[in-house]
This record gives structure tokens, sequence and C-alpha cells, in this order.
């Protein structure tokens, strides 16, 4: 299927508590994070600052430490600007990857002190990552889609930032897209089908009824800690284990796409062909760049690189609506190995952590794969951003007039359908962030 563009007007009208600050306030804020890339055309888009789409970082705070030029800050239509435009606040947001954006608010881990370079997206040997380009070790908050698992919180209660709490709390559900080399022409692949390309029971595109071609599949796929990995992990791991000739515990969920499944590892049988990319937008242009290619990312970067990608079991990754209802989220729980909500230990305050559970269906949503990415940060000593962050946060739950936030990028939804949401989501902006 080509990409399509199109965005639905949202059926409701929400009016978050949080109270929304003018425009170019005297005590405005400068707020720094980075991680998940998943969501990054909904927080950010291509343009915040008028730059290459290929830059990592998307700001219009003002930093000494990184490198990419300013520019003029043109507001798109992203939670961000809107952000940025309605209350005075600067904010930026490095592109990391869940994985990296976890330690450096954990502080435990490779890479820890958000005052490093976020560098840029480049062809190898281009450095990764080595920080969000903010002015202290700490960041203001973080995006991922890999939520705070038990393990995350015992290095982080035991590593250096234990004393100021943690929060989490869900912002957008979002569908993950198969992108593909445009030579291949088949316009939709099965559950099975999916199942057997990744696990490599299927290496060869004849396998695949329509695909015009007789080569070996070639996967793209996250070289980086990713949530967008963990949260295609969990798919497979839920819909192929056992079933169409694929082992039970085959796939696992992991931020690691290369320990999640054997077939990109050392386990028989391997991929024909692979390569790992880092980020989002490198695994688009990998999987349209490369011959007899398909690949896995969110549904706004497949579509803003003009990649084509096939339905699954007939639905399409674009055709999510603008606002879906879910339960509101569980409290006080993490994920254990089997991808199961279970009640978090060892961590103060423990209400703070909200989670949606993984196995939640929208109602009306056919598309199977989805992803539910998250913004977390600092229960404690916010200080003077602490307004900045509630009003960052209110942004996802307020449909106020313009600059309210932005009718999302197709393939996005908002999770406040139900006022047990809104209500949940918005007692805990009030209560955690302090």
């Amino acid at each position: 299927m080509r990409r399509t563009s199109f965005l639905r007007l949202h059926p409701l009208a929400i009016v978050a508590a949080t109270a929304m600050a003018a425009a170019g306030s005297a005590n405005a804020a400068d707020l720094y994070g980075g991680g998940a890339t998943f969501p990054v055309q909904s927080y950010v888009g291509d343009d915040f600052l008028l730059t290459n789409p290929r830059a990592r970082l998307s700001r219009n705070t003002v930093n000494p430490v990184a490198t990419t030029p300013i520019a003029g800050l043109t507001p798109p239509n992203t939670v961000f600007a809107r952000f940025a435009a309605g209350t005075g606040n600067r904010i930026s947001y490095c592109q990391t990857g869940s994985g990296t954006g976890k330690t450096v608010l954990l502080g435990v881990g490779s890479v820890t002190d958000a005052r490093g370079e976020c560098n840029n997206y480049a062809p190898p040997p281009a450095p990764t990552p080595a920080g969000f380009s903010g002015t202290t070790a700490a960041p203001n908050y973080i995006g991922t889609d890999s939520p705070i698992n038990q393990g995350d919180v015992n290095g982080f209660t035991g590593g250096p930032r234990a004393a100021r709490g943690l929060w989490q709390i869900p912002t957008l559900a979002g569908a993950i897209a198969l992108p593909r080399h445009e030579g291949l022409n088949f316009p939709n692949l099965t559950t099975a089908q999916v199942c057997q390309i990744f696990s490599a029971r299927i290496t060869n595109w004849s396998s695949i009824p329509g695909s015009g071609s007789s080569a070996p599949i070639h996967v793209v796929y996250r070289s980086d800690t990713s949530g967008t990995s963990f949260a295609f992990t969990s798919y497979l791991a839920s819909a192929c284990n056992g079933n169409f000739g694929i082992p039970p515990g085959y796939f696992t969920p992991n931020q690691s796409f290369a320990a999640g499944v054997p077939a990109a590892g050392s386990a028989a049988p391997l991929y024909a062909a692979s390569t790992a990319a880092s980020g989002n937008p490198n695994v688009v242009t990998g999987a349209i760049s490369t011959a007899n290619a398909i690949g896995y990312a969110d549904y706004p970067e497949v579509d803003a690189q003009g990649a084509e990608f096939p339905t699954v079991n007939g639905s399409s990754p674009a055709a999510l609506p603008t606002s879906i209802s879910i339960p509101a989220p569980l409290t006080g729980q993490v994920l254990n190995a089997s991808n199961t909500p279970v009640p978090v230990t060892g961590l103060p305050n423990a209400n703070c952590l909200r989670l949606v559970n993984p196995s939640t269906i929208p109602a009306g949503v056919t598309y199977p794969i989805l992803a539910y990415t998250y913004l977390a940060g600092y229960r404690n000593g916010n200080g003077a951003n602490t307004t900045a962050l509630r009003n960052l946060l209110g942004y996802f739950l307020s449909t106020a007039p313009a600059p309210g936030r932005p009718v999302p990028p197709a393939g996005f939804a908002y999770l406040d359908g139900s006022a047990a949401y809104r209500t949940s989501v918005q007692n805990t902006i009030n209560s955690c962030i302090l």
C-alpha cells in the first residue's frame, strides 16, 4: 500500500484541568529531554526548528552543548510546539531511543548524563547520542515506549537520583507499520505471514503470494535499544509464539530486537539477509533503499518518507481514530518478563507510575500492531519547572482551541476517550510532579 495522508476530526471536547499559561510568560522554563523515537512525529514533527528531518535534536532552547544550528521557531502542529507557543516555555527533545532515554532518567547505565551531545542522524560511523544536550546531568523528562520495569526501579533506587522519585504517564497509542521496498508488490500480510517472516520460517519472498519477487527476504531492524522494538517484539510474542509452526517462547518482549528475536541473533534459523539501523528514521530509509527489504517503524515516519507498506489482516496502520477509549491506567504496576502487569516493589510513591496493560485492545481498533508510549520524570525537585511539566502533560488532555493539542498524525491516537482515564491521568499530573 502507498502511504496515505489524512487526519480525522476529534469528536470529543476534552478540557484539561491543567491551566495553560499565557505565551511570553516572564517565568518561562527551559525543559530538556529525549528518548523514544516512536512518538516524535506527534511530539515535535520533522520541522520543529526548520532543520533537516534527519536531525535527532528538536528544540527552541538555547544550549551551547548542541551543534545543530538554532533557527527561528515556526511551530508546526505538534504537541511540543503547541506547548511552547501556548505557554511561552521552551523545550528540546533528543531522539536517542527509549533505552538510552531510561538510562539518562535513572542515572544508571551506559549513558546517564543529559549534558552529553545529542549528535545527529548521519551515515555510519556517525556517533550515537551521548546525552540530550541538556544543561544539567538529570533531564527534566524522558520519552519511552518501553515502560519502566522492576529492573529499572531497582537500578534507580540504588542510583544517584533515588531521592527524587519517579512518575510515568501514558500519552499516546501508535501503529507500527511494516515499510518495504517499492519493488515488492504484496498489498497485505496476514498475522501468520508476519510471524513467519520475522521468525525466519519464511526466508524468500516467493513464499508470499503476489510479492513479485523470488529473492531472499532482507529484514531491517533497530540496532539501538528501542521502545518500538519492545512493542513490536511484544506483539510477535503474543501473536506468534506457539502458532504457525513457531515454538512457544520463541519471541520475547525486549528493547533490543536482536535479544528478543533469535533469527536476528545466534539461534537458527537466521534471516537470509538483515541490516541493523539506529533509530526509526534509519530503519525506514534502509527498508525503502534496500532491494527486497522489510522493516518496522511508527506509521508517521513511514508516511513521512513515502514508504510502501502492507495492511495487516486487511487493516491499515493509518486508520486509527484520533482518540481512543481505554480504561484508566494501572497504578503502581510494572511489566514482568512475561509482559504481565505486577505491583512494583521498593519505590516510594509507587502510585505515580501509571501503566497501560499492553494487552489492551481499544474498542473499534482493528489494526493489530500497536504501541503505547509514555513520558516520565522525577516526582521531587522540579522547582521552577514544576508548572511547565504539568502544562506539558496537560496538552495531551486538552482539546481547547489552539494552541491546545493538535490533531495527531495519522497512525496515532490520544488515549483519553473515557472520563475515567482523563480523571486518573489529571490527578496524577497534579499530585506527582512537585
